[in-house]
């Protein structure tokens, strides 16, 4: 092949390989951590759901799956920990962080059980790394959706501590084999210091 030809069909093969994989990024949900830019600026209520929901983040022996604005959420029985970060969760940004620290929190969860092997009940626990957290926070589940609400105390800084996230892990609570639920909101309502 003259290479006339041979590097204008390299160069346009190469052109076509990065258009296409410019346009699998600009299609996929922005997923890492999730921060309150979109709220208002005094973070009085943050709401996480839609696409924003792609950020939660998969332990092993879980099983997530977003499918239109809903999240299912699978674990094995073996997959429960007690650590929020090892479980599956949503890691919140720095400026969440520091707007939640000692505050009390309204904490709203939309939920559903799994068609497929729905839970009877499930769990959610926010930590504030190394501070401390919430501890779980268990509700018994209704047959179609419904809003959960519990009122947190987010733990107090002791040191100033730089960068790092927060973290608030949803999980269902299972008995024996697996189980799963479906997440379609949680919302973030900051009540004052505590």
């Amino acid at each position: 092949m003259r290479d006339i030809i041979f590097y204008p069909l390299v160069a346009l093969v190469v052109l076509i390989m990065v258009i296409a994989g410019m346009y699998q990024g600009w299609t996929q949900p922005k997923c890492g951590p999730f921060g309150g830019a979109e709220g208002p600026a005094d973070y009085s209520l943050i709401i996480l759901n839609g696409g924003d929901l792609c950020r939660m983040e998969g332990a092993q022996g879980y099983e997530l799956d977003l499918d239109n604005d809903v999240l299912t959420i699978r674990a094995e029985e073996s997959a429960l920990m007690s650590g929020v970060h090892e479980n599956a969760h949503f890691r919140l940004g720095p400026d969440l962080k520091t707007a939640y620290f000692g505050q009390k929190l309204r904490i709203s969860l939309t939920v559903k059980p799994g068609d497929n092997g729905g839970a009877q009940a499930f769990e959610f626990n926010y930590s504030s790394g190394f501070v401390g957290d919430t501890g779980w926070t268990r509700f018994d589940l209704k047959p179609d959706w419904d809003t959960y609400t519990a009122e947190v105390n987010i733990p107090q800084k002791v040191l100033e501590a730089p960068g790092g996230f927060d973290y608030i892990s949803v999980r269902p609570v299972v008995p024996d084999k697996s189980r799963s639920i479906e997440l379609r909101e949680i919302r973030f309502r900051k009540l004052g210091p505590w």
